[in-house]
C-alpha cells in the first residue's frame, strides 16, 4: 500500500454514555444466567437431562397424589400424602441436584478462566459468590416449594386442601421447610464445588458429606451409646426432621435426632448451612481469578 491510498480513521476512545447500572444489577444478571446455566436452558439437549430428572423425581409424587385423589371417591384427606412426608421422599431429588447439577454453578468458571472475567467488571468475590448462591438456591426451591404449591393448590380444587383461615399458615409452613432445605442443599454443593473444577470431583465431594457421617454418627450412636446430638450430622435426615416439625407432623420412623428439642434441630441446622456457606466464601478468598 503506498503512502497515497492511507487513510485515517477517527478511532479515538470515546466515553461510554449509556445507562450506568448499578452493581446489584450485575449480581441479578449472573444469577438469572446461573439459574438457566443450571437447568440447561439456551443450552443442548443432553445438558437438560439431569435437570430434567431430578424435577421429574420431585414432582412425580405429587402428581401421583392428586391424580389418587381425583380418581378415588373414597379416600380420606388423611390418607393422602402429608407434606411433612414430602419433604422426606424428595430428599432423593436434593442429593441428585445437588450431587450432579449444583457444580455447575460454579466449576466452570473457574476452569475456563471466566472467573477472572467476571472480577475484572462491577463483581467481586462477595458479589460473585452471592449471585450464584442465588442462582442456585433459587433453582433448588423449585424442588422444594414448587411440588408442595402444587399439591396444595390441587388438594384445594379437590376438596381436601385446608380451609380458607388454615391456608396463610400452611404457605408459610411450605415456605419455612423448602428454604431451609434448599440452603442446606445449596450450602453443601457450593462448598463441594469450592473445592475442585471438575464437577465429577464435586458430585463425588457433595454424596460423601450426605451419606458418610450418616453412617459414621448412628453406628456410634447405637454401638458405643454416644448422645443422640450426634446425629445432627446426618444432614439429610435433620433437614427432614425439621420439616416434619415445622408441618406439626411425627414421622413413623423414631431415628436418634427426633429425641432432641426443637430449637437444638433448627440450630444445627443453622450452623451446618453457614459452615458450608463459609466453607466456599473462605476458599474462593484464596483461589487466584485471573490466570
Amino acid at each position: 500500500m503506498s503512502g497515497q491510498d492511507a487513510q485515517l480513521f477517527d478511532l479515538g476512545y470515546r466515553s461510554y454514555d449509556g445507562v450506568r447500572e448499578q452493581p446489584a444489577r450485575a449480581i441479578l444478571t449472573l444469577a438469572v444466567f446461573t439459574m438457566k446455566r443450571v437447568l440447561g436452558l439456551g443450552r443442548g439437549a443432553r445438558h437438560k437431562v439431569l435437570p430434567a430428572i431430578t424435577l421429574g423425581i420431585a414432582f412425580l409424587p405429587a402428581f401421583i397424589s392428586v391424580a389418587v385423589a381425583s380418581i378415588v371417591d373414597s379416600i380420606r384427606p388423611d390418607e393422602l400424602i402429608s407434606y411433612g412426608d414430602y419433604m422426606f421422599i424428595i430428599g432423593s431429588a436434593l442429593a441428585l441436584f445437588a450431587a450432579l447439577v449444583a457444580p455447575e454453578a460454579l466449576c466452570p468458571d473457574r476452569r475456563t478462566g471466566m472467573l477472572g472475567l467476571y472480577l475484572a467488571g462491577p463483581l467481586d468475590r462477595n458479589r460473585y459468590l452471592l449471585a450464584k448462591a442465588i442462582g442456585v438456591v433459587a433453582v433448588m426451591l423449585l424442588i422444594t416449594v414448587g411440588p408442595l404449591l402444587f399439591m396444595l393448590a390441587a388438594f384445594v380444587l379437590a376438596g381436601f386442601g385446608p380451609s380458607l383461615g388454615d391456608t396463610p399458615k400452611l404457605l408459610l409452613q411450605i415456605l419455612a421447610a423448602g428454604i431451609t432445605t434448599a440452603l442446606l442443599y445449596a450450602s453443601l454443593a457450593m462448598a463441594a464445588s469450592s473445592f475442585t473444577t471438575r464437577r465429577a470431583a464435586a458430585a463425588v465431594g457433595v454424596v460423601l458429606a450426605l451419606s458418610v457421617p450418616v453412617s459414621v454418627v448412628r453406628t456410634a450412636i447405637e454401638s458405643t451409646g454416644a448422645p443422640n446430638a450426634l446425629d445432627l450430622f446426618s444432614l439429610p435426615f435433620v433437614a427432614a426432621d425439621l420439616a416434619y416439625r415445622i408441618f406439626g407432623e411425627v414421622p413413623d420412623d423414631q431415628e436418634p435426632v427426633t429425641r432432641l428439642a426443637t430449637w437444638v434441630v433448627a440450630g444445627g441446622l443453622c450452623v451446618a448451612i453457614a459452615a458450608g456457606f463459609l466453607v466456599c466464601w473462605f476458599r474462593y478468598r484464596r483461589i487466584e481469578g485471573f490466570r
